[in-house]
C-alpha cells in the first residue's frame, strides 16, 4: 500500500512535496555517487502545484548531478504551451544552474510521431538501458490515468520502455510515455492529486482495482507515496493528516 501524505489543500500539499523534493534530491546526489540522478517528472499538477514551489536554486542539491526526464509529453511543437517540458523550464528547469534535461522530442513537421518514439527510445537506452528512474514525479486524472497511459487502452501492457499513444482521450491526441512498467520501478514514485474529482478513482486503486480500468492502481506498492489534498483524500471518514 503506498504511503499517503494528506494536506489541507493544494497549495499545502505543493509546498510540503515541494520541500521534500529538494531532501530527497539532496540525499541521492549525496549518496549516488558514479552518475546523475535521473528524475521523471510530469506536466500538469505536478509543475504547477510542486515544482512551481521549489527553490532555486535549492540549497543542498547539485543540481549538475540531476538529470531530468518527462514521464510523457504531448507530441506538439516545442513551443506549444501543451508541452509540459515548456511549463516546467518556466517554472523550474531554466532557474537550476547546471541541471541536465532531456526533453521527449516535439513535432517538427517531418517526423512521424511513432519515428520520434523511436528516436527517443534509442537516445534514453544509450543513457540508461532500461533502467527506471531514481524517482518519479506523476499526476493522476480523474479517470485515473497516469503519464499517457489510459483506461483500456493497449501501451498499459507494453513490456517496452516507451510507447507512442495516438488516440489520448483528452487533447491533444499523439503523445509519448514512459511506460508503466519503467514507471512503476523506479526508486521511488510520488503521486500528486488534488481535487473531489480524483477520489473515487483513487480509492478503486487502493481497493485493488484492475490497472487496466484503473491505470494508477499500477501505482500501489511500497515505494510509492501519494501526496494530496483534503478533497482527494480517498479513506472514508478520513480527515487531512501532515507528514
Amino acid at each position: 500500500m503506498p504511503e499517503l501524505r494528506v494536506f489541507p489543500t493544494p497549495e499545502e500539499m505543493g509546498d510540503a512535496a515541494a520541500e521534500a523534493l529538494v531532501e530527497h534530491l539532496a540525499r541521492l546526489t549525496a549518496t549516488v555517487t558514479d552518475r546523475r540522478v535521473d528524475l521523471a517528472v510530469a506536466g500538469g499538477s505536478v509543475a504547477t502545484v510542486v515544482l512551481g514551489r521549489v527553490p532555486a536554486p535549492a540549497a543542498g542539491v547539485d543540481w549538475s548531478r540531476v538529470r531530468v526526464w518527462w514521464v510523457d509529453e504531448r507530441f506538439v511543437p516545442c513551443d506549444d504551451p501543451q508541452r509540459n517540458d515548456l511549463v516546467a523550464r518556466e517554472v523550474l528547469l531554466d532557474r537550476l544552474p547546471g541541471v541536465e534535461v532531456r526533453p521527449m522530442p516535439a513535432a517538427d513537421g517531418t517526423t512521424s510521431l511513432e519515428g520520434a518514439t523511436t528516436r527517443f527510445r534509442s537516445e534514453r537506452s544509450g543513457v540508461m538501458g532500461t533502467r527506471s528512474p531514481d524517482l518519479a514525479l506523476v499526476g493522476a486524472g480523474p479517470d485515473g490515468h497516469f503519464a499517457s497511459l489510459f483506461p483500456g487502452h493497449p501501451q498499459l501492457d507494453s513490456d517496452d520502455v516507451v510507447v507512442a499513444e495516438r488516440h489520448s482521450p483528452k487533447p491533444p491526441p499523439e503523445r509519448i510515455s514512459l511506460t508503466r512498467g519503467v514507471v512503476a520501478g523506479s526508486g521511488t514514485v510520488w503521486v500528486v492529486a488534488a481535487g473531489a474529482a480524483k477520489r473515487g478513482v483513487l480509492a478503486a486503486a487502493l481497493a485493488g482495482a484492475d490497472f487496466h480500468e484503473v491505470p494508477v492502481a499500477a501505482l500501489t506498492g511500497g515505494r510509492v507515496v501519494w501526496w494530496l489534498d483534503a478533497a482527494a483524500d480517498p479513506r472514508p471518514h478520513a480527515g487531512p493528516q501532515r507528514a
